[in-house]
């Protein structure tokens, strides 16, 4: 019986030995599989910031080519050239006076509103109140 009780203690230290070694060698891959996956996370994330920088820079040059064009100055004229004296002016043609003269007086226009707005408190509405009888239907035909 002693001998029985020592095979089967043997048994389990031996079940427990492979069973610890198999789950060391998932967690050295498991460990390793994790590592790859932080690395190229790392290296997504790093492409990712340098696309949306440059990205950033090319829709800020735009913004700044539209609001020069808007302006009535070179789209290439830079900040700098107005410190160097007067820049030169595109050639305007009388569509482009008007749209830009009518944009100016929208935008005082609103800006006026705007403050008038949120000195005035909005007029006082009347209210009507309409009894009416009971509506009959007409019978369907």
């Amino acid at each position: 019986m002693y001998d029985l009780f020592q095979n089967y203690v043997s048994d389990l230290n031996k079940l427990r030995d492979a069973f610890h070694n198999e789950l060391t060698a998932t967690a050295e891959e498991l460990s390793k599989a994790m590592a790859f996956y932080a690395s190229r996370s790392d290296a997504a994330l790093t492409s990712f910031m340098e696309k949306a920088t440059a990205r950033g820079a090319e829709l800020e040059a735009a913004a700044a080519a539209r609001l020069n064009q808007f302006r009535g100055l070179p789209a290439n004229a830079d900040l700098s050239d107005a410190d160097n004296g007067q820049v030169a002016r595109t050639p305007t043609n009388p569509d482009k006076l008007r749209i830009s003269t009518a944009a100016e007086h929208a935008v005082a226009a609103g800006l006026q509103v705007e403050s008038e707005g949120d000195r005035k408190p909005p007029p006082a509405r009347s209210i009507a109140l309409v009894k009416s009888g009971q509506v009959q239907s007409e019978p369907a035909a």
